[in-house]
């Protein structure tokens, strides 16, 4: 799906990182029209470690991975920041897209592309 300027999403456009160990509800905005595009990345490396889609980003954010409550790939990722205390290190972007499931593959294919690998927290292109 293209963005609002009819292109794609790309990494180089998440601009306002925010650490997930001091985010507040009211940081992340409500459900909107659209879905999001979310980035974590290693604040420390700026290394890119996981790369989502989701319709609703608080949701997504505090009841999944900081709450713990979800599938696999969600509880691996609460493990990862809370166990192994990657919270401490980890912040995360997002942008409203009108199609989030086609940017979500988007990145990851881009990001795949360009570092011939997917970001460390994700397991499938």
């Amino acid at each position: 799906m293209r963005g609002e300027e009819g292109k794609l999403t790309s990494l180089s456009e998440f601009e306002k990182w925010h650490p997930l160990d001091n985010l507040a509800i009211k940081d992340v905005p409500e459900q909107g029209k659209y879905g999001f595009v979310y980035i974590f990345r290693r604040h420390g490396t700026k290394e890119a470690l996981y790369i989502g889609g989701t319709t609703d980003l608080r949701r997504r954010l505090f009841g999944n991975y900081i709450g713990g409550v979800g599938g696999r790939t969600t509880q691996r990722i609460h493990a990862l920041l809370f166990e192994e205390g990657a919270i401490t290190d980890t912040e995360v972007a997002w942008k409203e897209v009108p199609d989030h499931t086609s940017e979500e593959t988007h990145l990851r294919q881009t990001y795949f592309e360009q570092e011939g690998q997917l970001p460390t927290w994700n397991k499938q292109l």
